[in-house]
C-alpha cells in the first residue's frame, strides 16, 4: 500500500472516530451552581448516603447499577470493583404482592397475563442493596438497586417475544432470558420463571427468520423489548408498577446502613436504632442520611409516580384496615425519603413525550370552546393520574418543609433542589427536560460513544453508556468546587 494511501486512512480514521467532548450545559454557568454525590459524601456529619437506583427500558435481568458502580471504581478510581458489598435483596411483599394473593385480573387480547400465583410470585419487583466505602470520601455509599422488570416478562415474553418469531424471526439471546434458569439473573437475584417452555422456546429458536438482520433487531429489541415498558407503564400496569416501587423504596428507608457496614449478609429490616425512620419523622428532623435520585430513561417518570396517591387495591372488608395502614405508611416513608432527597439525576429523559398520555385537565371555563366547534366537551377523569409537574411540586413541598425545620432562622443554610438531566443529542431515546413548575432544570448534554465522520454514533452506547462516561462521572461526585472545570 503507498504510504500517502496508508497516512490518509489514518487520517480520516482520526475524523471518523471522534472522541467525547466535554460536558455543555444548556444555560451558560449553570454547570457551576450545581451539588453532587461529591458534596453529600463529604458532609461534616458523615450521614450515609443512599443513590435510589431506578433503571430504564429495555432491561434484561438484574444488575442494571454495575456498569455505574464499576465505572465509579475503575473510571473515577475511587474503589476496587471488589469492594462493593451486596447486603442482600428484598422483593415487594405485601397487599397484591403477599404470598398467597391471587394475581391482579389484567388481560392482553383475552388471555390472563397470570394464570396462576406461581407466576404472578415469580413478577414481584425486587431491590438489591450495595454499600461501599468510597476513597477520599468519610460516609458510606449505599446503591439501593430497584428492579421494576420481573412485573413485565409475562407479557414481554409470552405475547411479544414469541409471536414476533413467527413474523420476523428469533432473537436468541430474549429466548433464553424468557425459558432458561439464571438467565434473567446473572447476578443471582431475583426469580426466574419459564414463561417460555424449554420445547417451544428451542422450536422458536429454529424458526428461518423473514426480517432483515439490521431490520430484525431494531424491531426485537428497541420495539417489542423497550417500547412496550413505556405503553405498559402509561396503562393499567402503571398502578402495579407504582405500588411495587412504592413498597421498595420503603424497604430501603427501613434499610441499616450500620448492618452492611458490618456484614454482607441480608442487612435490611424495621429500621432499628439510629436509623428508625419512623421515630425521625415524627420526633427529629435531623438529616440522618440523605437521598439522591439517579435514573434511566423510564425511570425517572417511574421513580416520582411512587408519590403518587395510591388507591390500594379491593380487598375485603376484615382487611381493609390493614391495607388502609400498609398504604399510610408507604406514603410516610416516601415522605421521609423525599424530604432527605434534594438532587436527582435523570439519564436519557422521555418526561416530555411520556406525559402526552397524561395531559391535564384544562379550568372548566374554557369549555365553551368545545360547544363553538360543535364538540361536547369531555368528561373530567373521575381519578386522573397525577402528572409530573404535580408529584415534582410535592417533592418540593417535602423538601422545602424539612428544611425549613432544620434551619429555622438561616434561609442561606436551606438546601435547594436540582434536577440534572443528562442526554446525549445522538441518543434517540431522550428528550430536553423543560423546567418543571417552580423547579429548575440543568440540561446538560454529553457525547457517549465515538462519532464516525459526523454521520454515525452506535444508538446503543449514545443511550447506555451515561453511567460509564467519564464526564458525567466527574460531575455527579467531584466535589461542587471543582465539577465545574473538570470534564
Amino acid at each position: 500500500m503507498p504510504i500517502r494511501i496508508l497516512c490518509s486512512l489514518l487520517f480520516l480514521t482520526g475524523l471518523a472516530a471522534q472522541g467525547h467532548a466535554k460536558v455543555i450545559a444548556d444555560v451558560n454557568g449553570s454547570l457551576k451552581k450545581i451539588a453532587s454525590i461529591g458534596d453529600a459524601l463529604d458532609s461534616p456529619d458523615h450521614h450515609p448516603v443512599h443513590i435510589l437506583y431506578v433503571h430504564g427500558i429495555n432491561q434484561v435481568g438484574a444488575g442494571d447499577s454495575s456498569l455505574l458502580r464499576t465505572s465509579i471504581c475503575t473510571r473515577l478510581r475511587l474503589c476496587e470493583p471488589s469492594d462493593w458489598k451486596n447486603a442482600g435483596a428484598e422483593f415487594a411483599d405485601k397487599g397484591e404482592f403477599a404470598d398467597g394473593v391471587a394475581p391482579p385480573a389484567l388481560e392482553y387480547l383475552g388471555n390472563p397475563v397470570w394464570s396462576n400465583q406461581d407466576e404472578w410470585r415469580a413478577s414481584a419487583p425486587f431491590v438489591v442493596h450495595w454499600a461501599v466505602h468510597l476513597r477520599r470520601h468519610p460516609a458510606l455509599l449505599v446503591v439501593d438497586e430497584i428492579n421494576w422488570w420481573p412485573l413485565l416478562l409475562a407479557i414481554k415474553c409470552r405475547h411479544i417475544i414469541a409471536p414476533e418469531t413467527n413474523l420476523a424471526g428469533p432473537d436468541p439471546a430474549l429466548l433464553r432470558v424468557c425459558s432458561e434458569p439464571g438467565a434473567q439473573d446473572p447476578g443471582g437475584n431475583g426469580r426466574f420463571y419459564p414463561w417460555i417452555a424449554a420445547g417451544q422456546a428451542a422450536k422458536l429458536a429454529a424458526v428461518r427468520p423473514r426480517g432483515m438482520l439490521i431490520n430484525r433487531n431494531l424491531k426485537v429489541n428497541l420495539v417489542d423489548w423497550g417500547l412496550s415498558d413505556v405503553l405498559m407503564a402509561v396503562g393499567p400496569m402503571g398502578g402495579l408498577l407504582r405500588d411495587g416501587i412504592r413498597q421498595l423504596m420503603a424497604k430501603s428507608a427501613a434499610f441499616d446502613p450500620d448492618e452492611a457496614d458490618k456484614s454482607t449478609s441480608r442487612a435490611a429490616g424495621a429500621g432499628n436504632g439510629k436509623y428508625n425512620w419512623r421515630a425521625q419523622l415524627v420526633d427529629d428532623n435531623a438529616l440522618d442520611r440523605e437521598f439522591i435520585g439517579v435514573t434511566h430513561s423510564l425511570g425517572s417518570y417511574l421513580l416520582f409516580n411512587a408519590l403518587s396517591d395510591a388507591a390500594g387495591s379491593a380487598v375485603p372488608q376484615e382487611l381493609a384496615s390493614v391495607e388502609s395502614a400498609r398504604l399510610a405508611a408507604e406514603q410516610s416513608a416516601m415522605r421521609y425519603i423525599f424530604e432527605r432527597t434534594s438532587l436527582m439525576y435523570f439519564f436519557a429523559n422521555q418526561l416530555e413525550i411520556l406525559e402526552i398520555a397524561d395531559l391535564e385537565i384544562a379550568p372548566s371555563e374554557t369549555s365553551g370552546a368545545f360547544h363553538s366547534r360543535g364538540f361536547v366537551a369531555p368528561p373530567a377523569s373521575t381519578a386522573p393520574a397525577a402528572n409530573f409537574r404535580s408529584l415534582v411540586r410535592r417533592w418540593q413541598q417535602y423538601q422545602s418543609q424539612f428544611q425549613a425545620a432544620m434551619h429555622p432562622s438561616g434561609e442561606a443554610a436551606r438546601q435547594k433542589i436540582q434536577v440534572v438531566a443528562w442526554s446525549d443529542p445522538s441518543d434517540v431515546l431522550t428528550y430536553r427536560v423543560p423546567r418543571i413548575g417552580d423547579v429548575e432544570v440543568v440540561n446538560l448534554y454529553v457525547q457517549n460513544a465515538a462519532h464516525w465522520f459526523g454521520l454515525f454514533e452506535s444508538p446503543a452506547k449514545a443511550h447506555v453508556n451515561y453511567a460509564s462516561n467519564i464526564s458525567v462521572l466527574r460531575v455527579m461526585f467531584l466535589n461542587s468546587a471543582h465539577s465545574g472545570t473538570k470534564h
